[in-house]
């Protein structure tokens, strides 16, 4: 996805682009985050530098992100080119709640809990219908509006799992370019891309998945356990 293709010209389409936090710490070493408010680390800083250089030309009419900080702090570096817009922050668009694996390494969640450690905190059905309840929010005040491109600054566990949903359970189509297996928890602020129908706002196309060109190169999670 170039520089070029990134903005919506379609005044009859609402796109929204998803974005995953920067690196942290807990990323690095291997922690179990959900709803624990860890900041960016160095890296993470420049990706977010780095993704923010990459939107400077794109004319955006909403930003919404995670109230947890390394989503806000992503978001700043973003908002830097565009100074009259405001930092929405949302406690809605939060990583899935860990419940007693939160804060713990990965290896030792697993040891202790086995790999259904996930499902001890926050439910996937109660998650996604959180989601859900803030993506109708952002769609009525796009369409509203008459907004074109909204920007969405969140958790790579939220990406992943509601992306599913998009196109599992409510029908929303793919790209040519993207394939059902690449819908997987995404790289540190990848973007998602995903055009909404404002004449029927239930039709949907997931138009780019993961897209990390601003990075260097398309990057890849390695540990998909990890949240």
């Amino acid at each position: 996805m170039t520089q070029d293709s990134l903005s919506n010209v379609d005044e009859g389409v609402l796109r929204i682009f998803i974005i995953r936090h920067g690196q942290t710490s807990y990323n690095i070493c291997k922690r179990l985050q959900g709803h624990a408010d860890i900041d960016l680390n160095e890296t993470g800083y420049n990706q977010a530098k780095l993704c923010g250089l990459r939107l400077r030309e794109l004319p955006i009419d909403y930003l919404i992100s995670s109230d947890l900080v390394r989503c806000e702090n992503t978001s700043k570096e973003i908002l830097k080119y565009h100074p009259l817009l405001k930092l929405n922050k949302t406690y809605n668009l939060r990583e899935r709640s860990m419940g007693p694996v939160e804060g713990m390494y990965l290896k030792d969640a697993i040891e202790k809990y086995g790999t259904d450690y996930k499902n001890l905190g926050e439910s996937r059905t109660a998650l996604v219908k959180r989601l859900y309840g803030e993506w109708e929010a952002i769609i009525s005040k796009g369409c509203k509006e008459n907004y074109k491109n909204v920007v969405v600054i969140t958790h790579g566990g939220v990406i992943t799992n509601f992306i599913n949903h998009l196109y599992s359970d409510l029908n929303y189509k793919l790209s040519n370019k993207i394939k059902v297996e690449d819908l997987k928890v995404p790289y540190n602020t990848s973007i998602t891309v995903v055009d909404i129908n404002k004449s029927n706002t239930t039709k949907g196309i997931i138009q780019v998945f993961g897209d990390t060109a601003h990075l260097g190169k398309q990057l890849e999670v390695k540990e998909q356990l990890l949240r």
